[in-house]
């Protein structure tokens, strides 16, 4: 985005967001913005910007919102719409109980069914509602009322720091490094808390006038926020695979790596850049061409891009530290870019003193008509004392209350129920959400645990009695391969890992057999090595939904019955008759022997008949018995060519005679190997398919 010259306000149609009239992609989506968007003049946007600027339509019909007027939570009066975002609508709303403005943060609709919404909603208002200091929009209280999740926060009059450089063409240095300074005050106490911002951008930056004149910053949206190394924050996360904005985001955030308070750092840098030239560090025609250029190319020097700029060198050197690609040669922290920008204010002679002074800060932009954390939190404490008095007075009839106030919170703050759709949090087996048999469940693999584990969503299922064969199917991810694992719910090693290896493939294991009993079912990406370039790095995505499906299922003689790995599970083939299977996961081993009632036979098998298989794996038959007991055979398809060995056949492979002992039968084992006549980059292990074996038992 380009932030000079604004005038217009362009609104994105994908979700709702407002934009520069020049930019060529959302600041809050990434969406391309074009013909199809509207413009809005500046006297339609919001004075507040905690959301997003709503459609002309949604403003004129605002008087007809069934929201306005509404008492949320007994005490809260929703008064008008202030904007609409990705995760709900923002309203201006009163305190009834104590008379004051306030910001109101509704979570509606369709959104307060999706758990994974719900719990995103509620990582918002825990880790704001931990942030105190005044450059942080404040976070008075959470709850959920009337089917409503709500958020109130801090009501800001003033306007996001893109309008103001957008409105100026640019900022004066000092004006700047004063307003950075204070959204660096703000990120010292979240990082100081874990907390990494991750989205930084001069929309969630609103500026107000103090009462003397001065820029106050108030840094908004730790909606993406990331609590780092915290296992209750890490079960959802934003709207992509790759979180925050194209034309602040680090090198490293860009690569999926960790995300890490230098990340602010680095956007900390974009920004500055922004505010003092007038546009952001990179820009490109596509969202993709703007990530790439911020990680291959250098910034051109402010002084550079902006000729009348006329920057001190050390101020310019301090804004290119901060946009440093590598995280060790940028500064430490908010705090140390903080101490830097003081220092170049200090050594130019301006007073800086009233900036670091909490205090004062907040008695700038004291406004005795909007609402305070300390008198909603005096209000709370009121109705605690009040109600205290109330139990000591009720005596043994408030046990009754009691107990039914007990039953009354649970049924108003008990997840909400099965929709079809996964309900965090699940990362672990002790958060399994038991969900109904047969089990048709949607979900998405979003916020990575830490930098080596990606999302985990366990369920449990209790499998009836009356049929052993059932039928698993998944869904895949475009961007990352799966896997499907099953637990017994006492059991610690699992008992079945159904992993793709590769992103776009699903599974659909037609025959499973499984005990009657409660289940344990988990979805995860796979991370396994596939190739010499290693493993994958672990993706987030909360865009695309994997399903689950485990229903009933039919054996069907010809076909194989997983599991079939080893024996006594094995699954049998008569003299003339043939069986079909496939090596559908990473890792699968059929087994394959001969039913009883023959003298002497053979095993014969083709491979993929139907389709070619990827050609970085080939099929490998193994003889369990008889002459060639334990060496392996490749079973390349018809047609196939390549260096000619013992161990290669192209077509079909036929075995030696074995005489048949009835009480240890013949076998084969099946599995999948990298492939010696594949392409030059070679698999290190073998990559799966939905492509079958077909396997026949024959007489001399």
């Amino acid at each position: 985005m380009t932030v000079s010259g604004l005038s217009a306000a362009t609104v994105c149609r994908h979700c709702g967001e407002s934009n520069s009239e020049h930019a060529k992609f959302c600041v809050n989506c990434g969406g391309a913005l074009g013909a199809a968007t509207t413009t809005l003049p500046p006297t339609e946007r919001a004075a507040v910007k905690p959301a997003s600027v709503p459609p002309p339509t949604t403003r004129d019909a605002r008087f007809a919102d069934p929201l306005i007027g509404r008492l949320i939570a007994e005490r809260y009066r929703v008064l008008e719409l202030i904007g609409r975002g990705g995760m709900g609508v923002v309203y201006k709303a009163e305190h009834t109980r104590i008379g004051k403005i306030l910001a109101l943060k509704l979570l509606t609709g369709e959104l307060t069914r999706d758990g994974e919404q719900v719990a995103r909603f509620k990582r918002e208002a825990l880790m704001s509602s931990r942030l105190s200091h005044p450059n942080t929009v404040q976070v008075f209280d959470f709850g959920e009322a009337d089917g409503l999740a709500y958020l109130a926060m801090e009501y800001v009059r003033g306007r996001d720091l893109g309008t103001v450089v957008s409105e100026a063409g640019r900022l004066q240095a000092e004006r700047t490094a004063r307003i950075v300074i204070q959204i660096c005050s703000s990120l010292s106490e979240a990082h100081d808390k874990g907390i990494v911002h991750r989205d930084l951008k001069p929309e969630n930056i609103m500026i107000v006038a103090s009462q003397n004149g001065d820029d106050v910053a108030k840094v908004l949206d730790f909606g993406l926020a990331k609590l780092r190394e915290s296992s209750e924050l890490s079960d959802v996360t934003s709207s992509g695979a790759i979180v925050g904005t194209p034309y602040y985001m680090a090198p490293e955030q860009i690569r999926g790596e960790a995300v890490t308070p230098a990340c602010d750092v680095y956007q900390l840098g974009a920004l500055l850049y922004a505010c003092l030239t007038g546009t952001v560090p990179f820009d490109a025609a596509t969202p993709m061409g703007v990530l790439t250029r911020h990680l291959i190319e250098a910034p051109v020097p402010p002084n550079v891009r902006v000729p009348e700029l006329s920057l001190s060198s050390s101020f310019e050197r301090l804004v290119l530290t901060a946009l440093a690609k590598d995280p060790s040669d940028r500064f430490p922290s908010a705090a140390a870019l903080k101490d830097a920008l003081v220092n170049e204010l200090r050594g130019a002679g301006d007073n800086v003193e009233l900036l670091l002074d909490s205090g004062q800060l907040v008695k700038l932009t004291g406004d005795d008509q909007v609402a305070t954390r300390d008198e909603v939190e005096d209000y709370a404490r009121k109705l605690r004392r009040r109600s205290y008095l109330s139990w000591s007075l009720l005596g043994a009839g408030a046990l009754v209350l009691v107990a039914g106030g007990v039953r009354g919170y649970r049924s108003l703050f008990a997840p909400p129920s099965f929709q079809g759709f996964e309900l965090e949090p699940n990362n672990a087996a002790s958060e399994a959400r038991s969900l109904p048999f047969p089990l048709d469940v949607r979900g998405h693999l979003g916020q990575r645990l830490d930098q080596k584990r990606s999302d985990r969503d366990f369920f449990r299922i209790d499998v009836p009695a009356g049929g052993d064969v059932f039928r698993l199917s998944f869904e895949p991810l475009p961007n990352l391969a799966s896997c499907v694992v099953f637990y017994q719910a006492d059991a610690q090693e699992p008992f079945g890992r159904y992993c793709t290896a590769m992103p776009e493939v699903g599974l659909d294991v037609s025959a499973l057999r499984l005990t009657p009993g409660a289940w344990i079912v988990a979805v995860m990406q796979d991370q396994d090595t596939y190739f010499e370039s290693g493993a994958p790095p672990v993706y987030e995505n909360v865009s695309d939904e994997y399903r689950l499906k485990l229903g009933p299922g039919t054996a069907v003689p010809e076909r194989e019955v997983e599991p079939n790995d080893a024996a006594p599970l094995g699954n049998v083939v008569a003299l003339g008759a043939t069986l079909r299977g496939a090596l559908a996961w990473a890792k699968d081993v059929d087994l394959v022997c001969a039913a009883a009632g023959a003298k002497r036979v053979r095993f014969s098998v083709q491979d993929s008949p139907d389709r070619p298989r990827n050609r970085y794996s080939v099929l490998e038959v193994t003889p369990r018995g008889g002459p060639d007991n334990g060496v392996p055979v490749r079973v390349h398809r018809s047609g196939a060519s390549g260096r000619p060995s013992l161990h290669d056949v192209a077509g079909t492979w036929r075995g030696s005679f074995i005489e048949v002992d009835p009480a240890a039968p013949p076998c084969i084992e099946l599995a999948l190997s990298p492939n010696p006549w594949g392409p030059s980059e070679a698999a290190v292990t073998a990559i799966p398919g939905s492509e079958e074996y077909v396997v026949k038992l024959e007489a001399p």
